[in-house]
């Protein structure tokens, strides 16, 4: 018996990013909020690549766990290189973006549950206010991903599609 799938992918990619109505206009944000996504996730790569060992001692006062732990900071780094290289590129062709930014919501969220739960156990034991405001970041880069997933349809054309000025235009 074959398997038919229920929804295709343009199918999916339309439910995610809402319906196409004439009436709705183009984010002008959408640029901005790419940007803002982009420079986050280099600046976290770079610091996850460059200084793993600094990352892994301010997270962890036991050595061997900080020992045990470097290779996997260092691999999520690229990880998060990966997932945002594919982000950028489904921007950039608009191929099936809403579907893209919504599978990076969703592991963005579960990579925070995970790293609440195993990685910030003994910042947060301590009460460090710098891993609050990491947390707190955390959760407005999913934000930023959840409203680009909902308003993929709504992604500029053209050059205004890298155009971070573009709410400041008329």
């Amino acid at each position: 018996m074959a398997r038919k799938p229920l929804v295709t992918a343009p199918e999916l990619e339309a439910l995610l990013a809402k319906p196409i109505d004439d009436s709705i206009k183009v984010d002008p944000y959408f640029p901005f909020r790419l940007a803002i996504l982009t420079v986050v996730s280099a600046a976290w790569f770079l610091r996850l690549t460059l200084f793993t060992s600094d990352v892994a001692a301010d997270l962890f006062s036991n050595p061997d766990v900080r020992n045990y732990m470097m290779p996997a900071l260092y691999f999520r780094a690229w990880i998060l290189f990966v997932f945002i290289s594919v982000g950028v590129w489904s921007y950039k062709n608009g191929k099936y973006p809403a579907i893209l930014f919504g599978l990076l919501f969703v592991s963005s969220l579960f990579n925070l549950m995970f790293d609440v739960s195993i990685l910030y156990l003994e910042k947060l034991a301590q009460r460090d206010v710098r891993i609050t405001f990491v947390i707190m970041g955390r959760l407005f880069v999913s934000y930023i991903l959840f409203i680009s997933m909902r308003r993929a349809h709504r992604i500029p054309v053209g050059r205004d599609k890298w155009n971070v000025f573009l709410p400041f235009q008329k």
